[in-house]
């Protein structure tokens, strides 16, 4: 078996970053990569979205061509056109030309065969090599897969993938499709394998396709450091040394390295991608990982929450993602209707008369203690902390809104005689029975961004229990030196989050016309929105 190692870090690492590596950066990827004898290279998307210079999308092969290195290429460049994603029309293709990109990658959907065959055509009759890709491979039957491999001998493509695009498939399932294909197809088209590390086997299902005994040259996908959204792909570093040990020393391994330290690394301090147990969750399940990332960024349910909610996901909404559908049944899991009567009685009862002080677990809490502190021993306000305990304040009440957070410091609260609990209807498992329930729906907002906040859903709460008087601590937001907020993730700071924080200042805002909010401590939500 002769096999190649195909990169395409600026292509599918690119999802990472919205593909914005900067245009020397490209140029010198693309450069050092070629240097590293990688035997084919993809560029970017060839595609119809906004054009920048600075990002791995092109709006031609001419935009491509003038990135390219400009002395003789090792490698084979090559580029992508993904259908459905805003793709270039292959008819407006210049004709290959050499020094250019010599293939394109088509990527396309079961229902997309009949188009996608076309578009290859069209393709090839311009000169290019095409590589097939059918998405989501493990979704074929053997007998679909089988009639797809007909029409490919029909074409005689350069290449046909098997595309794990779930990151779901174990070695059995890779080697079956394997000697499918290999047994039916065309000798002497390519057979490509683009694999994801949802269940960290992208590497050692390459292993195992580079060890059967076949004549067919094995085309296997890789990006520098397995940068790529969700768990990410198979790294190249470590692909091309295994090769270079086991089967032939081929390939300039320090010069991927150099790659990562030089471009890859940087972007690594800024985004967050690899194997986590939501991504295997989703891959075990096989689902489309992005069911499993907006969960997690909902930040408010454990893990076997979360794999409930991809469970009762219906099989034929499994493979495309359907964010309208996930948000559904986040709704629908968390929705736990009860009367509360009982509790805002007795809420409003505890607070009559004084003022409530919301602690919310910002650095502030820290820094500015001695103010809150003093503020508490002045003014014998109600305090209430929102999905944490700080024993360094005289707590009156903890409001826990989601089973995360519930998992982490449930037992704590069991042993904290005189504080009172209040938990939002959806957390049902908690052995106190003195917990005061409050219902989830009903303190919710209509901004999905922000639906379910914490602190913007007690709000609501002391709002409705009739407390006139609100003074916030530890409400920081999301500032560029912390990651420290009532519900910011572990990763750095986004445009998304970004986004939230403006929602954010402008509901408390519109809040403050019928309830007067003061932040005891700096807050960025005084200033956004």
């Amino acid at each position: 078996m002769s096999i190649q190692i195909l990169d395409c870090t600026l292509r599918d690492g690119g999802y990472i970053n919205d593909w914005r590596f900067g245009r020397k950066n490209i140029m010198s990827i693309l450069d050092k990569l070629d240097s590293a004898k990688i035997d084919i290279i993809e560029c970017g998307f060839l595609t119809e979205m906004v054009h920048d210079k600075e990002c791995a999308l092109f709006n031609s092969v001419a935009d491509i061509e003038a990135v390219l290195p400009k002395r003789k290429h090792n490698a084979m460049y090559v580029a992508m056109i993904a259908m459905g994603e805003k793709e270039l029309d292959p008819k407006t293709l210049a004709s290959y030309s050499p020094g250019g990109i010599e293939g394109i990658r088509l990527t396309f959907h079961k229902k997309e065969i009949d188009k996608a065959l076309d578009c290859a055509r069209t393709i090839m009759e311009k000169g290019y090599h095409v590589f097939m890709q059918p998405v989501g491979t493990v979704f074929y039957s053997d007998l679909e897969l089988l009639s797809l491999v007909e029409q490919i001998n029909q074409l005689k493509p350069y290449a046909f993938y098997i595309v794990d695009t779930l990151g779901s498939m174990y070695r059995n399932d890779v080697s079956h499709r394997f000697y499918l294909i290999d047994k039916n197809m065309d000798p002497a088209i390519h057979l490509g394998f683009h694999g994801h590390n949802n269940l960290q086997l992208a590497f050692s299902n390459a292993q195992v396709l580079g060890k059967i005994q076949t004549k067919r040259t094995l085309i296997l996908d890789a990006t520098v450091y397995g940068m790529g959204r969700g768990a990410g792909n198979l790294p190249t570093e470590l692909i091309t040394q295994y090769i270079n040990r086991n089967i032939a020393s081929r390939y300039d391994a320090a010069m991927v390295m150099d790659v990562y330290d030089g471009y890859i690394a940087a972007i690594r301090q800024k985004y967050e991608w690899g194997y986590t147990v939501p991504y295997h969750i989703a891959a075990s399940n096989i689902c489309h990982p992005n069911y499993a990332s907006y969960l997690i960024n909902r930040q408010t349910l454990t893990m076997k929450d979360i794999e409930k909610i991809i469970q009762s996901i219906p099989a034929e909404c499994r493979a495309l993602y359907d964010q309208a559908l996930v948000e559904q049944l986040y709704t629908s899991f968390q929705s736990k209707k009860i009367d509360d009567y009982a509790s805002v009685k007795e809420i409003t009862r505890l607070i009559s008369g004084k003022k409530a002080l919301v602690l919310a677990p910002g650095k502030t809490l820290t820094t500015a203690y001695n103010q809150i502190a003093a503020f508490i021993d002045h003014q014998q306000p109600y305090v209430i902390s929102v999905n944490f305990m700080d024993t360094r304040y005289p707590i009156d009440a903890c409001f826990i809104s989601n089973h995360k957070r519930m998992d982490v410091i449930g037992k704590e609260l069991q042993h904290i005689g005189k504080l009172h609990v209040i938990l939002t209807s959806n957390i049902q498992e908690y052995e106190r029975s003195d917990a005061l329930y409050v219902d989830y729906d009903h303190y919710t907002n209509d901004d999905r961004l922000i639906s379910d906040n914490a602190g913007l859903m007690l709000l609501k709460l002391l709002q409705r229990c009739g407390v006139q008087e609100i003074f916030l601590a530890g409400f920081d937001g999301f500032y560029p030196d912390t990651h420290m907020s009532e519900d910011s993730p572990a990763d750095s700071i986004t445009a998304g989050i970004l986004e939230k924080q403006a929602h954010i200042s402008r509901f408390l805002k519109e809040l403050s016309n019928t309830l007067s909010i003061t932040f005891l401590t700096p807050s960025i939500y005084q200033t956004s929105g």
